[in-house]
């Protein structure tokens, strides 16, 4: 038999307010609102996602925290690139939201220019019903 510890509800609250942190100050200086918009709409850092375990808990809780503090890091830079050391540390914490049941559709180079410079993950709308 396994024990396992569930999440408490702080946690829970601290992952919601890094979510909302995301959508309202990191989102907004690399994509478009239309397409922060429909990041909600498809479930993009839906904290319902994962289990619900302490130790996923945790680790949502670390890697969110590590991401905020490298994209604001390299915001406030004068450089408009991340170095080799901090992408890797940033591609890894984007794995491991996605292996802890968070849906994190993104890679490093997403966040290496900023809004200004026209970045855009292409989402288009299905037409065709029967395609859904």
């Amino acid at each position: 038999m396994k024990v396992v510890y569930s999440s408490t509800y702080e946690q829970e609250q601290r992952i919601e307010n890094l979510v909302s942190y995301f959508f309202d100050f990191i989102f907004p200086n690399y994509f478009p609102e239309n397409e922060i918009s429909h990041f909600k709409k498809i479930g993009v850092l839906r904290s319902e996602a994962y289990a619900g375990t302490l130790r996923r808990a945790y680790q949502i809780m670390t890697s969110l925290q590590v991401i905020t503090t490298i994209l604001e890091k390299n915001e406030n830079s004068e450089q408009n690139s991340i170095d080799m050391k901090m992408e890797l540390l940033l591609s890894k914490n984007i794995q491991l939201l996605n292996e802890s049941g968070m849906f994190f559709p993104f890679l490093s180079n997403h966040f290496l220019q900023s809004n200004n410079e026209n970045t855009s993950m292409v989402y288009e709308e299905l037409v065709n019903q029967f395609l859904n």
